[in-house]
């Protein structure tokens, strides 16, 4: 899988971007760009907007208001095709066909390349069994993705979009439903991914910890607009998780990471240090 220089261009934006449901916005007027050749991890609270505004990106939601642009074009004026080409999307618990095989799976992400001239190809085979390879999946590529535990699944997931050869990954909440082990892995094959292959990637994770390990960029989100956007290291704050989260907290440096880590003050913690 190769990927072109886009490091010029930032390739997915949006202007004054409302999006919503049954005429009801829930994010409104958003200025971002998602940095090319980059990992954003999107925070905020739950329901403040932030799968909502992925789909958008996605073209999976139609806007209220306001334009997405992908490669400077504005992404409703583009091909279902030429957009798949482009960009990967991977909801938040995917359901598939029961029995469908892992192999099944990740070939159905190379539907974009093909037509009624343009049939399945030895380099559609071959971009199937690489991206088993990358995601280590090779060896259950005939397993029935019934059969596999949460994190294996979500590894199959992923190598369908790598599968697609699209230079832009979105995801939803990767993680969810992953023990702490599994959460790594999954994590550390993004990264390589974003570093050895240059992908882009934009995706939703619920632990700020984590996000501030593996982002270079964050976008903090409250009730459907940006509050922050930028590094961990300069919008991680104790104002900032307050103002987000309803949360207080205490913001050290990750003694491994370097990073900015975030501990929580419960009522526990308060009733114990401010008695």
């Amino acid at each position: 899988m190769t990927h072109k220089d886009h490091n010029s261009l930032n390739r997915l934006k949006t202007k004054q971007l409302t999006l919503g449901y049954d005429g009801k916005a829930i994010v409104n007027d958003l200025n971002i760009t998602i940095s090319t050749e980059k990992i954003t991890v999107l925070v905020g609270a739950n329901g403040c907007g932030k799968s909502t505004l992925l789909r958008g990106l996605a073209r999976l939601l139609k806007p209220l208001k306001g334009t997405i642009y992908l490669d400077g074009k504005a992404i409703n004026k583009l091909s279902t095709k030429s957009v798949a080409k482009c960009l990967a999307m991977l909801s938040q618990s995917p359901i598939v066909p029961e029995g469908l095989t892992v192999r099944d799976l990740v070939a159905r992400g190379r539907y974009p390349h093909q037509n009624w001239l343009q049939q399945w190809s030895r380099e559609d085979d071959r971009m199937v069994e690489e991206a088993l390879e990358i995601t280590e999946m090779t060896k259950m590529a005939d397993r029935s993705l019934d059969s596999l535990s949460g994190g294996q699944r979500q590894r199959a997931w992923i190598a369908m979009t790598l599968a697609q050869d699209t230079e832009i990954l979105l995801l939803d909440e990767p993680t969810t439903y992953l023990d702490l082990s599994h959460q790594i892995e999954l994590l550390d094959l993004l990264h390589d991914l974003n570093q050895n292959r240059g992908k882009t990637i934009a995706m939703i994770l619920h632990d700020l910890n984590l996000a501030c390990r593996y982002a270079d960029d964050l976008i903090a989100v409250k009730q459907g607009r940006i509050y922050a956007q930028g590094s961990p290291e300069k919008i991680v704050t104790k104002t900032m998780v307050r103002d987000v989260f309803n949360l207080d907290c205490q913001i050290i440096q990750d003694p491994l990471a370097g990073t900015p880590m975030c501990i929580p003050i419960g009522r526990k913690l308060k009733k114990f240090f401010f008695s």
